[in-house]
């Protein structure tokens, strides 16, 4: 081999490779197409389709374990859930009317319930849609929130009317029942 041809070799294996390398595409700009070839235009270039965020699910009840007390010696503290045990009582009267004899009152809002356990489970449907735990026996509803405590509320009078307010607060037990 003369001394030209082994001086032409490596330059054009040199050549070679170097037309090969391909340099990365910067992260920080953006993207472009390719040019138009032949006065045709370039194809366009596929963005991926955002990923889509799902939406939080409703929640309903709170989702707690037992609390593991035993329901018995719960003391008389006052109501902290009160407030929305009246709006569980008036939602299942706007939304349940056939439950109720309006025609039968007892004062301001009590009306004379038709169905005790149905009524029972609508205002503990109501609770847990509010996000509270409930749990009912038809003589007394439990809420909770967490478990550190229950709250008791009698909803309804002996008579068989709805119970609101303050008088339907029984007790609070320390661990809840349920």
């Amino acid at each position: 081999m003369s001394q030209a041809t082994r001086w032409v070799l490596p330059v054009l294996v040199v050549t070679s490779l170097a037309g090969c390398h391909h340099k990365s595409p910067s992260t920080t700009e953006p993207d472009t197409p390719p040019a138009a070839v032949n006065g045709s235009p370039a194809a366009p270039v596929a963005t991926p389709a955002p990923t889509p965020v799902p939406s939080p699910t409703p929640r309903f009840g709170c989702g707690l374990p037992p609390g593991g007390g035993s329901g018995a010696g719960c003391p008389y503290q006052g109501p902290a859930f009160a407030e929305d045990v009246n709006r569980a009582i008036a939602e299942a009267q706007n939304e349940h009317p056939e439950l109720f004899d309006f025609n039968d009152g007892y004062g301001q809002l009590s009306w004379r319930v038709l169905n005790r356990k149905k009524y029972y489970d609508v205002v503990k449907y109501n609770l847990e849609r509010m996000g509270y735990c409930a749990a009912h026996d038809e003589e007394e509803i439990g809420v909770k929130n967490d478990n550190r405590f229950n709250e008791q509320y009698q909803i309804m009078t002996s008579y068989g009317y709805s119970r609101w307010g303050a008088g339907a607060y029984r007790a609070t037990c320390w661990p809840p029942w349920f």
